[in-house]
């Protein structure tokens, strides 16, 4: 297992660095103030329970590490590792969480988003005129989440929802410099433990945060609706 992590993952050195405990702690700090920093700028915009929950988190957990952990890809073959970063019970966590719930309010500007399988099939049995010779084709990304390159993800989502604020139809409470800025600073520092080690992630989504799938689904949702369905 540990061999499978070093091999498959935290051995790649351009997607993850080793630091020290002392550094991996000073991080800790150093994100702390930042986010208390970030609740002082944006007071008048971040309603005083929200900030409250954050401030619960740091003082609550505000050493925590989020931990790395693998699952095995039973399908694959040959058969292979993925990689988790458990985020659960840090105060990175818990800002994580409420970027999340500003994100998710903009899934109806990504019209290909789909919230389960269940919805997928849903979508397709209500078509009732198709063809005999109508095929279905599915495609899947290969590590998606590693090989978002996160400087290009931040630019990109950045500026379409500086796009998407310009809308009669967005969201009127939408806090949009915070949660900017909350986006840059979760997504670029992600420092976690394997062990007795610990990392920094320097490239490809945050894996574990719970901001990770909807970062994920902006940043290829605009790709879809500017590239991909311009086309058809």
């Amino acid at each position: 297992y540990i061999q499978r992590a070093i091999e498959e993952h935290l051995g790649n050195k351009r997607n993850y660095k080793q630091v020290s405990q002392g550094q991996a702690q000073r991080m800790q700090y150093v994100l702390r103030f930042k986010l208390q920093a970030w609740m002082s700028r944006h007071q008048e915009i971040v309603p005083e329970h929200e900030r409250t929950y954050l401030r619960r988190a740091i003082n609550q957990n505000p050493d925590k590490l989020a931990r790395f952990r693998m699952s095995l890809k039973a399908h694959k073959t040959p058969w292979k590792m993925r990689p988790i970063v458990c985020c659960v019970g840090t105060f990175m966590n818990a800002w994580s969480k409420w970027l999340d719930y500003y994100l998710q309010k903009l899934n109806f500007f990504v019209p290909t988003y789909v919230k389960d399988t269940s919805q997928v099939l849903q979508d397709l049995r209500a078509i009732n005129d198709l063809p005999s010779h109508a095929y279905i084709f599915t495609a899947n990304a290969d590590a998606m989440y590693n090989n978002i390159d996160t400087a290009h993800a931040i630019e990109i989502i950045s500026s379409w929802l500086d796009e998407l604020s310009l809308r009669p139809n967005f969201p009127k409470d939408f806090p949009l410099k915070a949660v900017k800025e909350a986006m840059i600073i979760i997504m670029q520092n992600n420092v976690f433990e394997f062990g007795d080690m610990c990392f920094l992630q320097l490239l490809g989504t945050a894996m574990g945060t719970s901001a990770a799938v909807m970062w994920a689904t902006l940043y290829f949702g605009n790709h879809e609706v500017k590239k991909l369905l311009p086309t058809y």
